[in-house]
């Protein structure tokens, strides 16, 4: 039986519950309800009524469900995967499953928050994007879009004293895109923090509903990507990306056209004596 938060439809601290229980995922097996309620700051019949919206009767019958189903063990992702795509019977079928995750996105996209998100881009001094593990796929798109439309882009080191240096380039007026997907980390946490202090603005994507970090950035987008115990989708995210990068270009259009009808003179010009791409 497969477990499902279902995010658009649970209240506001039943969204907090269950980004809590993503979070905490290896300590649920030791806590009752009382420890869970605290942390999340609600009440013990908030976490009580919270099994029925996952279609569990109790805390009992979840933490049966997190020891037979090994929530938190990355082959056992992988598994469901596989195990959806057998269950699927063909490829076509299984591409048209992330269709969910595209609805789940577009139904939490709040217009006028993603407006804002254009217009720091569009607005920004300079671009920081910070792209880490999966993310980095989408980074590199965001950084090579921005860059071909006339916006000053730079790339965040992933961690370490290399993304401390990077903050050094941080100026007041400028704009950090941060991926921040399954939970806050330490580097997120850094970024948010000193952005804040230089004076950035920040865009934050996340499937996170509920964050402590959303509320630290200026602007939060939220994607689908699948539950806590499935093998996360980066569909939605894509499209959200592709259509933040549209807007964008829309958004400064002349400047767009004028680059692009450059690139094309330049292709025109000296492609010919180019060696060809693989």
């Amino acid at each position: 039986m497969e477990l499902t938060f279902a995010s658009n439809r649970l209240s506001r601290s039943h969204q907090r519950v269950a980004d809590y229980i993503i979070k905490n995922i290896e300590g649920i097996p030791f806590m009752v309800e009382e420890d869970i309620a605290a942390a999340c700051k609600v009440s013990v019949s908030t976490v009580s009524r919270f099994w029925a919206e996952i279609e569990c009767r109790n805390l009992k019958e979840f933490k049966h469900r997190v020891k037979e189903e090994g929530l938190v063990s990355p082959s056992r992702k992988l598994q469901s995967a596989f195990d959806r795509m057998e269950e699927q019977g063909s490829a076509s079928a299984q591409m048209m499953d992330t269709t969910a995750y595209l609805q789940q996105t577009a139904d939490r996209l709040e217009q006028d928050v993603f407006d804002r998100a254009v217009q720091f881009l569009v607005e920004a001094g300079t671009v920081h994007i910070y792209g880490p593990g999966s993310a980095r796929a989408l980074a590199s798109l965001l950084e090579f879009r921005l860059t071909r439309f006339g916006n000053q882009v730079r790339t965040i080191d992933y961690g370490g004293h290399e993304l401390l240096e990077s903050f050094i380039h941080m100026q007041a007026g400028d704009a950090v895109v941060l991926f921040g997907f399954v939970s806050e980390s330490p580097e997120l946490a850094s970024l948010l923090d000193y952005a804040r202090e230089a004076g950035c603005r920040t865009i934050l994507v996340t499937d996170l509903a509920v964050s402590d970090m959303r509320g630290k950035a200026d602007v939060a987008l939220y994607t689908a990507r699948g539950e806590v115990w499935e093998f996360h989708s980066m569909a939605a995210p894509l499209v959200l990306l592709e259509t933040l990068i549209v807007a964008v270009g829309k958004s400064q259009e002349q400047q767009a056209m004028q680059r692009s009808e450059e690139l094309h003179r330049l292709r025109q010009q000296y492609g010919k004596w180019l060696p060809k791409q693989i």
